[in-house]
């Protein structure tokens, strides 16, 4: 027989398809990469390029010396303008990156030292501090934390952040009179320890702790009583009103001069990032911006909730035809690989018997009912097993007891069948499910030797 309909039964009879179902070769476009991995590639891409472009533009910043508080930046945070006024008043300003460098003065009773990120400084370099206070410096921390004041030994502890504000000052510090209200709100608070110690003013107050803290230095040994040469530590809560972007504002200006230009001479130190004997290091956590916390919450709760509506299930699996024609031995063999994978024995028990009963009942021409749907035989019609067993008992011969335990296991359960009895069947072996393949497999042909007996005989 050459005809199509001749040919398309060899074809399905032999498992071979059709010239015109044969799965076509795939184009060198689609052999690549599927839609969801060139997403992820360009996404790769574009986050790679902004990693680059915001290193190439932190170098730029760093060669233009555009830091925050360096008195050589015009950026809205670095204080050039101040540095500007400062000279014209007359007095020297210079700027370095080493704390040692501002102290190694001829006549410290004629400098002022600022320092930016006191935290970043060591011990060393604090002490340091505090015996040029008591040689006549003027020492100005900018925003030190707790740790900073204490290895300082101030009378003074950090009350922590104040609400934002232009306060007053309140106090009868000479500068602060002049300058009257300044915007030192928004920042650190300190308050003074004990009942009004000698040597501290504290002004700028916002409640109950103030922004701006004057403390007196003890003289060092060997200076002469001069008050006109004693040193002090001015300890700032929020350095805003001496940048570019908010010096003319209020009475900024006026209160950073006055606390700046008492001698000649200015050395600002902007103190580097990474020490490893700083006296306040901090980890990556203490260095990420305020409401980071509650912002990765929102987020982790964003993504619980993306993961639960992606993982949603609407119900059982739904069997739906393939859209190709596939081989029988290239299913069989995926989803013994599936079963494999899982290690899902007992399910393959189930299968390999409601499979081996679906084909006795159609052989033996039995009536099925509608019954509870069992592991693996996927809600199938079944028959009535005593009929089915009695009848395979029939034509084989066999004892009903193994024939029920062999297509259901001992008792009508699910237990697996071996040569020396059974076993349950979430405890199977792999020799066992090959040796209960070979038992339905004998049972099979027998039932069919006994169906060409009876066929021949009748």
């Amino acid at each position: 027989m050459n005809s199509p309909a001749g040919r398309k039964q060899r074809d399905h009879a032999s498992g071979t398809l059709p010239s015109a179902q044969l799965p076509r070769p795939l184009s060198a476009a689609r052999r690549g990469l599927d839609p969801r991995a060139r997403r992820g590639v360009r996404v790769a891409a574009v986050l790679i390029l902004l990693i680059i472009i915001c290193v190439a533009l932190s170098a730029m910043v760093e060669r233009s010396n555009g830091r925050p508080l360096d008195p050589g930046s015009a950026d809205p945070t670095g204080t050039m303008a101040l540095a500007q006024l400062l000279r014209a008043h007359g007095v020297e300003v210079t700027s370095t990156d080493d704390p040692t460098e501002a102290v190694s003065t001829p006549d410290p009773a004629d400098v002022t030292i600022v320092l930016a990120y006191p935290e970043r400084a060591s011990q060393r370099v604090l002490d340091t501090l505090v015996h040029a206070a008591g040689r006549g410096s003027d020492v100005v921390l900018l925003e030190p934390d707790a740790a900073v004041v204490g290895a300082l030994g101030l009378p003074v502890t950090v009350a922590g952040r104040v609400p934002s504000g232009t306060p007053t000052p309140r106090c009868r510090l000479p500068e602060a009179a002049t300058a009257a209200a300044a915007t030192l709100g928004g920042g650190s608070g300190f308050q003074v320890t004990g009942p009004n110690p000698a040597g501290v003013t504290a002004c700028y107050p916002v409640g109950s702790a103030s922004t701006l803290v004057v403390v007196q230095a003890p003289r060092a040994p060997g200076q002469p009583p001069s008050p006109a040469r004693s040193g002090r530590f001015v300890l700032v809560g929020n350095v805003a009103f001496m940048t570019n972007d908010r010096l003319d504002e209020q009475g900024n200006g006026a209160l950073a001069i006055g606390l700046l230009n008492r001698h000649r001479t200015l050395s600002w130190v902007v103190a580097q990032p990474g020490g490893p004997d700083s006296v306040a290091r901090k980890g990556l956590l203490d260095l990420l911006p305020d409401r980071v916390l509650l912002a990765c919450l929102q987020l982790g709760l964003a993504v619980v909730v993306l993961a639960l509506w992606r993982a949603r299930r609407l119900g059982p699996p739904v069997p739906e035809p393939l859209p190709v024609v596939v081989r029988a031995a290239e299913t069989v063999e995926g989803r013994g690989r599936l079963y494999a994978a899982a290690q899902a024995r007992d399910l393959a028990v189930a299968t390999l018997r409601a499979a081996e009963r679906g084909r006795l009942t159609e052989r033996l021409g039995l009536p099925a009912q509608a019954r509870p749907a069992r592991p693996g035989d996927a809600g199938q019609p079944e028959p009535d097993p005593t009929a089915l067993v009695a009848s395979v008992a029939t034509r084989t011969g066999r004892s009903p007891v193994e024939i029920r335990s062999l297509l259901y296991g001992s008792g009508m359960s699910q237990d697996t069948p071996t040569a020396g009895g059974t076993i349950p069947a979430e405890g199977v072996s792999d020799e066992a499910l090959v040796a209960l393949v070979d038992q339905l497999d004998a049972l099979d042909r027998q039932v069919t030797a006994g169906l060409d007996r009876q066929v021949a005989a009748g």
